[in-house]
């Protein structure tokens, strides 16, 4: 059995599909990344941007393209041609379609990706709640025991309410039981 060979219309092709979807999705992405909400991370921020895809794409499909983008995003030549570049004859300069992209290679290459690192603030934010808790954490103690004896005190204000209505309710029959 002959292995299936693609000519170059249909390499091309296939390359400015993907070129297309990557660019517009990298795009969105990148505009997420910069605007993103302090203790957000790079996980939150690419949820956001399958979900803008999704949303602004006119077929309403998921970006098909991950694993190649999760590829190019980082790779130097890719990060020219999205971001731009300083030199004015990059742009006129094309490329021979030589990018070697494996389709079927892990979502995941463990080897390339980078840790995930917490927004910047995250240390001074914990430190900020800590000293409202030491600020207030006498004052709030001291709530929660008010409020646990005002539970017992309406506890045994309800209890007394119950025996005195069934007293009222004895000395009612016991007045409606004696003829006057």
């Amino acid at each position: 059995m002959e292995s299936e060979t693609r000519n170059a219309d249909q390499i091309t092709s296939k390359w400015r599909d993907i070129r297309l979807k990557c660019t517009q999705f990298g795009g969105i992405y990148n505009n997420l990344l910069n605007i993103r909400k302090s203790g957000s991370n790079d996980f939150d921020v690419f949820k956001a941007a399958m979900e803008q895809f999704e949303k602004t794409t006119p077929t309403r499909k998921a970006f098909p393209y991950m694993k190649p983008w999760l590829k190019l995003k980082d790779a130097p030549k890719w990060k020219e041609q999205t971001e731009g570049t300083s030199n004015p004859d990059a742009s006129s300069q094309q490329s021979d379609g030589r990018t070697h992209i494996d389709i079927n290679d892990d979502l995941l290459d463990l080897e390339n990706d980078q840790l995930l690192r917490r927004p910047v603030g995250r240390n001074k934010a914990k430190k900020a709640a800590s000293s409202v808790m030491d600020m207030f954490g006498d004052k709030f103690d001291r709530y929660v025991q008010l409020q646990e004896t005002k539970a017992e005190v309406m506890t045994r204000m309800e209890e007394k309410m119950i025996e005195a209505q069934s007293s009222f309710q004895e000395a009612q029959e016991t007045l409606q039981k004696k003829p006057i």
